[in-house]
């Protein structure tokens, strides 16, 4: 685990429905000016919505965001209730493209087992140009 962003630790538990997308997506709007973020908001926005929505899609669970940062840079956690580790597909007709978003927008991003569980993190920082891929 990458621990080179320092900050205050804020968590969100989305329910298992519909609206937990965008319940999540209010909630890091609301937490993005509290920990002051100077980064683009509405990249944090989008990645954490394709997280969350990834989360509930391939798994029963009810995911678990937390976000950790400064108004620098951000770490960006989902945690669900799934170990299977997620990868990009190369293309996809229906959705699958979440996990490329994320890539394009963030620093870096990775996925790891948990207890049972798996995290999907990535970095955000303010002022970064998205990395081409």
């Amino acid at each position: 685990m990458d621990l080179s962003v320092s900050g205050s630790v804020v968590e969100f538990s989305a329910p298992v429905d519909r609206g937990a997308a965008g319940l999540a997506r209010d909630f890091v709007r609301k937490t993005l000016v509290d920990l002051g973020y100077s980064g683009d908001h509405s990249d944090v926005v989008l990645v954490v919505s394709e997280l969350v929505t990834n989360a509930l899609r391939h798994t029963a669970t009810s995911p678990v965001l937390r976000l950790l940062g400064d108004g620098g840079r951000l770490r960006i956690e989902v945690a669900d209730g799934s170990v299977v580790l997620p990868r990009p597909r190369l293309a996809a007709t229906s959705g699958g493209w979440g996990l490329q978003l994320v890539q394009r927008l963030s620093e870096t991003w990775g996925a790891y087992a948990e207890r049972g569980s798996k995290v999907v993190w990535c970095e955000m920082v303010a002022g970064a140009l998205p990395v081409a891929s």
